[in-house]
């Protein structure tokens, strides 16, 4: 992306990813609902962020599960010939939900999901659509549906398993369970510690 060019941020894991890796050198050039986590609110950003500024290079960032609840919007981003790519993460599950419950102890259930094609889902509201095969794919499966303007959906499946991002998952759930063990420790005796704690503070 140039400088000047907007990411629109979907909610999901990989927000965490651009807010603490993707640099940012013009203001407004990264939006995310930070606190609210709204899903469904990265194709609607980017299209209004492609009306303000058209001659702007604007990509959405979307999760399946985001991305399938305002997908409709894909026609309206046709219908007024806007210029935007939207960029599915596709991992078939409400992924940080269910990495949530996980790292809480809680089981697997009512997370996973199936999509449609959704090349051809794109093409069925006039859009175009690309599936990425490989990482090195990525940044030239982008530029060309930068480049063809209109509106592009680029669809690429990841992995949230452990063995592909379980550093960084298993550090939290065990930041989580130090948290959970303190909070124990200072309920007991009545409150008492948690009272001292909070003197000495």
């Amino acid at each position: 992306m140039p400088e000047d060019g907007i990411v629109c941020l979907d909610n999901g894991m990989y927000k965490i990813w651009f807010a603490r890796n993707y640099r940012t050198h013009i203001a407004n050039t990264l939006l995310l609902d930070n606190a609210l986590a709204t899903m469904g609110a990265g194709l609607p950003s980017a299209m209004m962020a492609s009306m303000l500024y058209p001659a702007r290079r604007v990509l959405a960032v979307c999760g399946d599960g985001g991305f399938m609840m305002n997908s409709q919007e894909m026609e309206t981003a046709v219908r007024l010939g806007l210029n935007l790519v939207v960029l599915i993460l596709e991992d078939g599950a409400y992924g940080m939900i269910r990495w949530k419950q996980a790292a809480d102890g809680f089981p697997d259930f009512g997370m996973t999901f199936g999509n449609p094609d959704f090349v051809r889902y794109a093409e069925a509201y006039g859009a175009r659509g690309s599936r990425v095969e490989s990482t090195d794919g990525l940044a030239p499966t982008l530029e060309a549906a930068f480049k063809a303007g209109g509106v592009h959906l680029v669809t690429v499946s990841v992995d949230y398993s452990p063995k592909t991002c379980g550093c960084w998952s298993r550090s939290c759930a065990t930041r989580r369970r130090r948290r959970d063990s303190r909070h124990r420790r200072l309920h007991a005796d009545g409150g008492k510690k948690l009272q001292d704690r909070r003197r000495a503070v």
